[in-house]
Parts: C-alpha cells; structure tokens; sequence
C-alpha cells in the first residue's frame, strides 16, 4: 500500500512539472492566402512598406479598407490596367520621418513628413502599389 502511495505522490509531482504550453495568440497571415480581415491587411501591407521606405515604428494608421481597384484608383487619382473589380485592401499610414528607400546607390532625397499608401490584393495578400508622400483630403495627410 505504501509503494502505490509512493507512486502515486510521484507521479502527482511529475505531472506538476510539465511546462505549460501557450497557444500562439498573435494574428499570422501568409502571401498567397485571401485577406479577411484588417489585422491580416496590416501584416500584409509590411513587405510592400519595407521595399519602399524607410521609417521607424510606431506607425500610424490611418485608414485600412477594402474596396474595388477600381474605387482605389480614383481615390488616389491613378489610372491602371488592372482589372477594376479586383477587391484590394488599401492601408494608409503617416509617420514624420519617412525616407525613401532602401536605394542602392547616391543620395537620398530628404525625409518627409506625411503619409503613404499600400494597396493589396485581397486574394492573395501582394502588394499592388506602394506610394507617397500622398495628398488625398486626409486631415492626418495634410498637415
């Protein structure tokens, strides 16, 4: 009897070690996959962001949508030959010290205070047009 007892405090304490495991509660989102929602956007846009200029973070946001390319293109006043009923997500952000880039070679132009823009496909997560500094009626853009 003394022996199951013993066993059974032993086991009691093993099972007590076992690390805990914690689920991943960070929002992922791989390219080639549909953007559903605005978090995913937000990841998405990053690797278009990152190609295009150079910032520090904390970014703001300032607007994340989805809409048509078609509804995209007049909103930033661009004309494309993509397809104008491709959905997008477009995703605006303002920083005070963006600088274009990375550039390989020369001198980079000044830093600018302001916002700029990406525009993803939702169906696959790819960016689709990364600019600014951007003018669109935006108060945060304007200033």
């Amino acid at each position: 009897m003394k022996k199951h007892y013993f066993l059974f405090i032993i086991v009691l304490m093993l099972a007590s070690c076992t690390p805990t495991v914690y689920q991943e509660t960070t929002p992922t989102f791989r390219v080639g996959v549909p953007v559903e929602s605005e978090s995913n956007a937000l990841i998405a846009a990053q690797s278009g962001l990152r190609t295009s200029f150079d910032y520090i973070e904390p970014l703001t946001v300032v607007r994340v949508e989805q809409m048509s390319f078609g509804e995209f293109s007049k909103f930033v006043g661009a004309s494309s030959n993509s397809p104008t009923d491709m959905q997008v997500w477009l995703i605006i952000y303002l920083d005070d010290q963006w600088q274009i880039g990375p550039r390989p070679m020369g001198t980079p132009p000044p830093p600018f205070h302001g916002c700029v823009y990406v525009a993803i496909n939702a169906a696959d997560g790819l960016p689709v047009e990364v600019s600014g500094p951007v003018y669109l009626g935006i108060t945060e853009c304007d200033q």
